[in-house]
């Protein structure tokens, strides 16, 4: 296993060295500071994630609630890597989310952004009214009437990303997490992948959908542009703090050091 890890982390090293430098978050020579020297639009006017001041929100009541369609208990294997940055949770496009307006988007993947480096630091990337929950959930989509993810993200309208926000419910486990955090032990190593069965992501995110943030911004990680429509659930996911504990310190990064902080905060 030390030697298959190993070659491993070579490969991904020599994958790096002809891509250029990693992207990090406080690390190294393309840190969060310095993403716009290869990303441009990471030096953009319209970046994610914001600060939702609940008092300069307006609200619109003909908005309806968010229409999941293929969302429920899947059958099936989902692929899952540790990528370096997080977890990554391939989604089949035939889970979609349609929009108040009509507009359908078919699932990319799902990721998430947490703190951890300390008791004190949560890591959600979206604030409300100034306040940081411990982590926030993003589900990937792509407009439907795009081929592909990688002809929608070229697209100004290709893309929308559903955010859940993640609060800790003292020791009461979260029954609908617990498959997917058994499964963290396997993709410890940048790299690394396993099979998640049978998710509910429908159960994964909160029950209320008729109440949520909407704007258009940007991808919040390289190569940040500036087309994604945001659904940012007001309605929060709740997890024990053993789960949290669990999602905030199983992963390593390419630095061989625990994933922590894997979040950008709000831009002005």
């Amino acid at each position: 296993m030390t030697a298959l890890v190993t070659l491993l982390s070579l490969l991904l090293l020599g994958a790096q060295a002809q891509h250029g430098a990693e992207w990090t978050y406080s690390e190294g020579l393309l840190d969060e500071a310095h993403w716009p020297r290869e990303y441009p639009d990471c030096g953009g006017k319209r970046q994610s994630p914001i600060d939702l001041h609940r008092k300069k929100v307006w609200y619109n009541p003909s908005l309806r609630a968010l229409n999941l369609s293929g969302y429920e208990v899947q059958h099936g294997a989902f692929p899952m890597i540790n990528n370096g940055h997080t977890v990554q949770i391939s989604l089949p496009p035939t889970m979609r989310v349609t929009a108040a307006d009509g507009t359908q988007y078919a699932a990319q993947q799902m990721h998430f952004h947490r703190g951890g480096a300390s008791l004190e630091i949560s890591g959600s990337e979206h604030t409300i009214d100034g306040i940081r929950y411990v982590i926030e959930i993003h589900v990937v989509h792509y407009n439907s009437k795009y081929k592909s993810y990688a002809k929608a993200q070229k697209a100004p309208d290709g893309l929308a990303v559903q955010a859940a926000l993640v609060e800790v419910k003292g020791n009461a486990e979260n029954a609908y997490y617990s498959n997917f955090i058994s499964c963290l032990k396997n993709i410890r190593y940048p790299g690394q992948s396993a099979v998640l069965r049978g998710p509910d992501v429908q159960d994964m995110l909160p029950g209320n959908l008729h109440y949520y943030y909407s704007y258009w911004g940007s991808l919040t990680t390289p190569p940040c542009t500036e087309n994604v429509h945001w659904f940012v659930l007001a309605d929060t996911v709740k997890l024990s703090r053993t789960q949290v504990w669990k999602l905030e310190n199983s992963l390593l990064n390419h630095q061989n050091k625990t994933i922590h902080n894997d979040y950008v905060g709000p831009s002005p």
